[in-house]
């Protein structure tokens, strides 16, 4: 009897040590698995011929940002002046994105485009916790920013891009728009920075282990529940009360269609679908530019 319950004994230290050995090694290499981060800039503003300023943020943690702020070509008349804050998807940085730019600006628009920690030229190594961080510190930056409008601030996040933009606008809800930026004395002014004027959500998911499920990695899905990182949007999104704009290829290879749309069915308030007939997860600006900015167009249009 002794044997037996000392052999029951040994098997489960052994199966408890191998779980635990195996959720280390997980959390150990979730980064690696999670983020595929680009330095090298695939084009320039200089080489796109755009107007630029070159931005440097600092996110709450103290790892430095870069981003590019790319200012309209001029105001249409009549027109409030808009802001967009663009998130990437994961390989890829901002130098893939001024395609977005040239629209945007052509349009009247500003634009920052930033890029997250281990990105392009920005410092540190990617998280889940830490792309959230960059996205505060971005938005921060633009309420501060002179000459832009914090009341017309419209975020728009591209595949992972969507999760920190879902992440960024469930928690300015709950805080009313949180603080505004310090006054120049440092102090906080104690008034409460305006409300988003917009969400735009292209190609997004679920959640990381929804993602995983549907593509058919049942492996990584399995070994998910023992990793930290969530990018749980669907629990969030019913947070989010700015107008909201849910763009998906019908033939997504990443993100499956169904994901983005179960993201529309959870939003609450205003909001709108557009599916794009034959759109992957990469190709709805190369190849569906006149759909994909005709959507985003008539929903900037809409909040004026």
């Amino acid at each position: 009897m002794f044997t037996i319950a000392r052999t029951l004994l040994t098997a489960g230290g052994i199966v408890v040590a191998t779980v635990l050995a195996l959720k280390i090694a997980i959390l150990v290499l979730e980064p690696r698995l999670a983020f595929y981060p680009v330095r090298s800039y695939f084009e320039t503003p200089v080489t796109a011929g755009l107007p630029f300023d070159d931005v440097f943020l600092q996110a709450s943690d103290r790892v430095r940002l870069h981003a590019w702020f790319i200012p309209a070509a001029e105001r249409a008349p009549g027109r409030l002046p808009i802001t967009l804050l663009f998130f990437h998807g994961n390989a890829e940085n901002v130098g893939g994105c001024l395609d977005v730019a040239a629209l945007t600006r052509a349009a009247g628009h500003d634009l920052l485009l930033v890029d997250y920690r281990g990105y392009g030229q920005s410092d540190g190594q990617p998280s889940e916790a830490g792309l959230y961080r960059d996205g505060e510190a971005a938005l921060r930056y633009l309420r501060g920013r002179p000459g832009v409008d914090a009341s017309r601030i419209v975020l728009w996040g591209r595949s992972i891009g969507a999760a920190v933009a879902i992440r960024l606008a469930a928690a300015d809800a709950a805080e009313g728009g949180g603080p505004t930026p310090a006054a120049p004395d440092g102090l906080p002014s104690g008034e409460r920075a305006p409300t988003l004027a917009g969400v735009i959500l292209e190609s997004g998911f679920t959640s990381a282990p929804d993602l995983l499920r549907a593509g058919g990695h049942w492996i990584l899905y399995a070994a998910s529940g023992l990793g930290s990182y969530r990018f749980d949007s669907a629990a969030r999104i019913g947070r989010v009360s700015a107008p909201l704009l849910v763009i998906h290829g019908t033939d997504d290879e990443i993100a499956p269609f169904v994901l983005g749309r179960r993201l529309y069915d959870l939003a609450p308030g205003r909001k709108e679908f557009v599916a794009i007939r034959g759109g992957g997860h990469n190709d709805l600006m190369p190849r569906h530019t006149a759909e994909l900015w005709g959507a985003v167009q008539r929903f900037l249009d809409g909040l004026n």
